[in-house]
């Protein structure tokens, strides 16, 4: 349904104003006619009224000369006789004409009435002509009779017009007090119709009103929020009109960053304030957006500030259109790059000095794992000639030897075979380096079952409680994970022998990014204020007589977690077991 607006119903009201007063004077003018028409018949009745009684004075004139004539003979009565009956027939012609058509009762009085005027001139004619002839009484008499008849007569038919009229005009009167009546009722209740409409009308649009008011306050409240809201947009905002590309609107951002005041950029164009190139590069892409209709992007721009200097601004610049689909403004949005062109640049610095650092220390971990590998190939040769001459001489001269030298033989080949140990983990953490990854979709429960065969079989004594949880799958390189798997669990089962009873739990928790497997244990544990040294090559936190090792296993597994993009980590407690942890990433 439409909802008709303030203006609509003020115009709805003032021409319904103008139809109703259209109605009132044409009901007035109607009205009015009827009076004036019946005016006009009062005025006539006046007027036949009085023609009626001049005629009727014309007649009583008449009869009286006629008589004086009769009794005295003289002429002159005679001439004053035909006068009053020449009047007495003017003002019957004069009724006549002034005898309405309706009804038709008064025209047939006239008639009537003059038939007996005539009627009673013949008789007045035929008694003077009798009077002449000396006619005898009783004739004159019948004569006279019948003239008084004809007089009677006449008076009773004026009579009659008279009270015609007099009805016709009470008739008239009682119409126009109808036709009044009607009048003052059709102004009342179009009086009353029109204030209540008019009164409803003005409830509605006072109701419009403050509605309208309400809205409007709600539109100013709106306005002063995006107002505030553009004012305090910590990046320039700008409009530009489509046509001469001046400026319209800037907030407080852009007034700061160009370093001049509103008043001083507001209604100029590019060329008024920057310089000729660069005003000229701004014209070209405000004329490309207005042109293409669409979000135009600029990265880069560099644009001089009266306070900032020579800054570089990120722009996107965007055509407002009217209804018409017209270009009608230009909106931009810059923000300033400046400081962050320069960080970049500075980070590309960095990264290129990193880089290069990056390839040193690559070089040097390739020279120095091949001089291990080296070393450590050229002193097996030396180490098993000693170990080797160190059991002759224990068998050659054991008879010949007393006192401590057995000891001390034994003691060397005990250290030999704890160098070649040493050398052959060395070798073993620089070949990890060296060896190149080949993942795979591993099952880690498989994995897992096939080193806890291994670490069992070697092991003698009580075997530990293993529980080993439901793991995950995981793509990495299976023999590399295999060694981690090995060198963990060998470790949780060496350090929980002395528990009672033995027992370590192998578990893994999936996340969308990583899977992290744990290995838990009820052994001897170990002091955190020494984790830096967990993991280090040949750090070992237990002594070698009670715990054997080299202390290369645990940098070997942290080497192959973090050639996987993996993590690992421990915590432990003196006396309360420990858990270690390692996690590979899911992609």
């Amino acid at each position: 349904m439409e909802t008709w607006s303030i203006e609509r119903k003020a115009l709805a009201g003032f021409l319904g104003t103008a139809l109703v007063l259209l109605l009132v004077i044409a009901g007035v003018t109607i009205t009015m006619r009827a009076c004036i028409a019946s005016s006009r018949g009062v005025w006539q009745a006046m007027e036949l009224s009085s023609t009626r009684e001049r005629m009727y004075s014309a007649l009583v004139e008449s009869m009286a000369h006629s008589r004086m004539f009769a009794l005295t003979g003289n002429e002159r009565y005679l001439a004053s006789r035909d006068e009053a009956i020449a009047r007495l027939h003017l003002q019957l012609r004069t009724l006549r004409q002034q005898t309405p058509p309706k009804p038709a009762t008064m025209q047939q009085r006239v008639g009537e009435l003059e038939r007996c005027i005539e009627h009673l001139f013949l008789a007045i004619k035929e008694m003077r002509l009798q009077r002449s002839n000396g006619t005898d009484v009783a004739s004159q008499a019948r004569i006279s009779m019948a003239i008084q008849n004809d007089l009677d007569t006449t008076r009773s038919l004026l009579a009659q017009l008279q009270h015609l009229q007099a009805h016709e005009l009470a008739l008239r009167l009682e119409a126009d007090d109808q036709a009044a009546d009607r009048l003052y009722t059709w102004l009342g209740t179009i009086t009353v119709v029109v204030f209540a409409a008019l009164a409803l009308l003005a409830r509605r649009i006072m109701s419009d009103l403050r509605e309208r008011l309400a809205v409007e306050s709600r539109l100013q409240e709106a306005n002063s929020f995006l107002e505030s809201l553009l004012e305090n947009i910590p990046t320039m905002v700008f409009a530009k009109d489509a046509d001469q590309l001046r400026f319209l609107r800037l907030n407080q951002a852009g007034e700061k960053l160009l370093g001049r005041s509103r008043e001083a950029l507001l209604g100029k164009n590019d060329l008024e304030l920057f310089p000729p190139q660069q005003a000229a590069f701004f014209i070209q892409k405000d004329r490309e957006v207005l042109a293409l209709g669409d979000i135009v992007d600029i990265p880069e721009e560099e644009i001089d500030s009266q306070t900032l200097g020579r800054r570089v601004l990120h722009t996107r610049k965007v055509p407002i259109r009217d209804h018409a689909g017209r270009p009608r403004f230009l909106l931009g949005i810059s923000m300033d790059i400046t400081e962050e062109r320069a960080a970049q640049q500075r980070v590309l610095a960095l990264n290129e000095e990193l880089r290069h650092h990056a390839e040193l220390l690559e070089s040097s971990n390739r020279e120095l794992e091949s001089f291990c590998y080296s070393v450590s190939h050229d002193l097996r040769a030396p180490l098993r000639a000693i170990n080797g001459f160190t059991r002759l001489l224990e068998l050659e001269l054991a008879a010949r030897l007393d006192g401590d030298a057995p000891r001390y033989l034994r003691t060397i080949c005990s250290a030999s075979e704890r160098m070649g140990q040493l050398i052959d983990d060395l070798l073993e953490f620089s070949r990890i380096g060296r060896q190149n990854l080949e993942r795979e979709p591993t099952d880690m429960n498989v994995v897992v079952q096939n080193v806890v065969k291994e670490v069992l079989t070697a092991r003698d004594g009580t075997p530990p409680d293993i529980v080993v949880g439901d793991l995950p799958p995981a793509r990495c390189d299976r023999r590399m994970l295999h060694l981690v798997w090995l060198n963990l669990l060998d470790n949780a089962v060496k350090y929980s022998a002395s528990a009672t009873p033995p027992r370590v739990q192998i578990d893994a928790q999936a996340s969308p990014d990583e899977i992290v497997y744990s290995i838990r244990d009820n052994g001897i544990g170990f002091d955190m204020r020494y984790y830096d040294k967990l993991f280090g090559v040949f750090q070992r936190l237990h002594s070698d007589s009670a715990y054997p090792g080299t202390g290369v296993g645990l940098a070997i597994s942290q080497r192959i977690v973090a050639r996987h993009g993996g993590r690992i980590w421990a915590q432990s407690e003196p006396g309360k077991g420990a858990i270690f942890y390692f996690a590979l990433p899911t992609a």
